[in-house]
């Protein structure tokens, strides 16, 4: 049972990371991977958030952290665009990008905790 409320949380979660995508992808007419960043801080901040409810039973600790935001983050994707802006020789984007990243989803993990 406990593989079925992750398999159904990591769906919702990579159907919800693809909405964002393609949205702002839309919106923000940019070369520079602003929709992994955007799921990045948000699932960051949610996780933080999530540490307050200690009222959850395990199986939706499981459907929300390790399914919904495990499946809506996105770790691969992240190293992919940071292997792509070295290989592209974009030292500067790779040191901003890097930094928001890390940086911000530990800020935003703290913010989320602070609630």
């Amino acid at each position: 049972m406990n593989i079925l409320f992750v398999a159904l949380g990591g769906g919702i979660g990579a159907v919800l990371r693809a909405l964002i995508s393609a949205t702002s992808s839309r919106l923000i007419k940019s070369s520079f991977p602003i929709a992994t960043l955007i799921v990045n801080l948000m699932g960051a901040f949610c996780i933080g958030y999530c540490v307050h409810f200690a009222w959850l039973s395990p199986d939706m600790k499981l459907f929300i952290v390790t399914g919904l935001l495990g499946g809506f983050t996105t770790f691969s994707t992240l190293t992919l665009e940071l292997f792509q802006m070295l290989n592209s020789k974009l030292w500067i984007s790779f040191f901003i990008y890097s930094t928001l990243q890390y940086v911000g989803c530990f800020v935003f993990c703290f913010l989320g905790m602070q609630l």
